[in-house]
């Protein structure tokens, strides 16, 4: 659209008594050519920043052909004095001379503190508030600032974005006497696991009845802790997405407690392990209520962790996860649960989610906290992420919107640690709207460049759901028309989102609707309306 309207533009004011001059030979082509940009933390073996680099030092790889780097800068956001450089050699002579600096990178970082509520015990979590009521004001500075959000199947911002240390601790201080959801699934599976033991050492005549009654009371529970999942990492994909227009450094702090990629595979296999003991079959229960040996894939959650970190790439944010268990024991030599002989392995469940949040962080170009229980030393060491990097830039002539572009980024000195994400994402005009409306099902806000009105007819009854007519009415002044062929034509998109009570969030929708009038009536639209009709269709509440 710009190059349209740029050639209109260029069209007009030409002069119109200029004489005809003989046509020149085309000698210039189209080449559409976009930016892409990416933050590079870059430390030595202490840990410490590496602030000396030059762009001659960084080879950037996108989807394995080398990119030449056309914009680049050392972004620090703190105010402390330099740190000293990494005490390491460049790895050959320094050239000699290095290209001049680029403008300044992005002022600022941003960090948002996303407490998973849902899924983390009262100790852990308090714990883990303790640990944040310590570090965070001392990362506040002029630019750099925190906003805290809390899950607990709502999302809940906490306030604006701050560099107030005082505002922080008052936040997080109150946030002390608030629930935590997390102790209610433990004391559920303790449960499960003693249905199944119960089933399990029934009489052979009423075990049939009482595994099938256990095999869809499982199911049951791990559907809903399935959703749960989904709905928590739905609700972080919409943070994510609300910081997808700020500039600067964008830093997501996900703190949660063993959120499992497959919610209930530790329980399926001690199941199924049970069941081959005291009956030597492969396989249980009816048709239709069966169980196998890869029954807990049925729960499989690991399409949403990766849908996040798509997101989260798309909206140029990185994923510092943390795991507030902190040490936990041996799981593997869990306490046998009686009449089975069996013990739980829980092992491989903790690894199944400490896997999930290292995808997360590597994807990301963040890190992931796990097995620590000073989590303010531990975020300590990380600060270099969004207060010491680099900003690099490169152009690309091949657009691919929405796709993810593999992206690799080494630096020519030994003994230095590169961090950055390892996918970057175009995003089209269609997802950034997306992206914008599912925000805002978490971060309400108002904003109505086209004035448009919506008008909302009487809900009625469908079944079990409900139909909710719908009526859009904008100004055609405010909308843009491209002359063609004597029409003028466009197109508006009306994307919706809804949410229910307990933080289950539907699909987002998008419907296209064209525009197409004569060319001759774009000097006449003052006053005129377009007029769009729709029905969502909820569920009660």
């Amino acid at each position: 659209m710009k190059r349209i309207l740029a050639g209109l533009l260029a069209a007009a004011l030409a002069p119109l008594d200029a004489p005809a001059a003989e046509p020149l030979p085309k000698v210039a082509r189209s080449v559409e050519v976009s930016i892409t940009n990416v933050d590079v933390v870059v430390t030595d073996a202490k840990g410490r920043p590496v602030t000396d680099l030059t762009p001659l030092d960084f080879v950037v790889m996108q989807e394995g052909k080398a990119q030449a780097i056309s914009n680049f800068s050392f972004v620090r956001n703190t105010n402390a004095p330099a740190v000293p450089a990494a005490e390491t050699a460049p790895s050959g002579p320094s050239p000699a001379a290095s290209p001049a600096p680029a403008p300044p990178g992005p002022a600022g970082a941003r960090l948002v503190v996303f407490l998973d509520f849902l899924h983390m015990t009262a100790p852990n979590r308090n714990r883990a508030v303790a640990s944040l009521a310590e570090f965070l004001p001392r990362t506040l500075g002029p630019r750099v600032e925190v906003q805290i959000v809390s899950w607990d199947r709502v999302l809940r911002p906490r306030g604006a974005f701050t560099n107030d240390g005082k505002v922080i601790s008052a936040v997080l201080e109150a946030l002390k006497g608030e629930s935590a959801l997390g102790d209610a699934p433990a004391r559920e599976k303790s449960r499960l696991f003693a249905m199944i033991d119960s089933a399990l050492n029934a009489d052979a005549r009423t075990r049939g009845p009482l595994v099938d009654q256990a095999i869809s009371t499982l199911r049951g529970w791990c559907d809903s802790q399935a959703h749960d999942v989904d709905a928590t990492l739905d609700a972080a994909r919409s943070t994510a997405a609300s910081l997808s227009g700020v500039e600067g450094r964008k830093i997501l702090i996900l703190v949660t407690e063993k959120l499992p990629p497959s919610p209930g595979r530790e329980l399926w296999e001690y199941f199924q392990r049970g069941f081959d003991r005291v009956s030597r079959g492969p396989k249980l229960g009816n048709a239709n209520n069966s169980m196998t040996e890869m029954t807990w894939k049925d729960f499989d959650r690991s399409a949403s962790f990766q849908g996040l970190a798509t997101a989260a790439n798309g909206a140029g944010v990185s994923l510092f996860v943390v795991d507030a268990s902190g040490l936990t024991g041996d799981t593997m030599l869990s306490a046998e649960f009686a009449g089975t002989g069996d013990s739980v392995n829980e092992g491989l469940a903790t690894l199944d989610a400490e896997s999930a949040l290292h995808l997360l962080a590597e994807e990301t170009g963040g890190a992931a906290i796990v097995g620590r229980n000073n989590l303010a030393l531990a975020l300590e060491s990380l600060e270099p992420a969004w207060t010491s990097y680099y900003s690099l830039g490169f152009e690309s002539s091949t657009s691919k919107p929405g796709v993810p572009r593999s992206i690799r980024v080494s630096v020519k000195r030994p003994g230095v640690r590169v961090l950055t994400r390892r996918n970057v994402i175009e995003r089209t005009a269609e997802q950034k709207v997306a992206d914008a409306v599912l925000s805002g099902v978490h971060f309400p806000k108002t904003l109505n460049p086209l004035q448009a009105s919506l008008h909302i007819g009487t809900p009625k009854k469908s079944g079990s759901m409900w139909l909710v007519p719908l009526e859009f009415s904008i100004p055609l002044e405010k909308l843009t028309f491209v002359p063609q062929g004597g029409r003028a034509r466009g197109a508006v998109l009306f994307t919706a989102v809804a949410a229910e009570a307990d933080g289950r969030i539907s699909p987002v929708t998008t419907e296209r609707a064209p525009l197409d009038i004569p060319e001759a009536d774009l000097g006449s639209l003052a006053g005129k309306h377009f007029t769009y009709s729709a029905t969502l269709k909820v569920r009660g509440g």
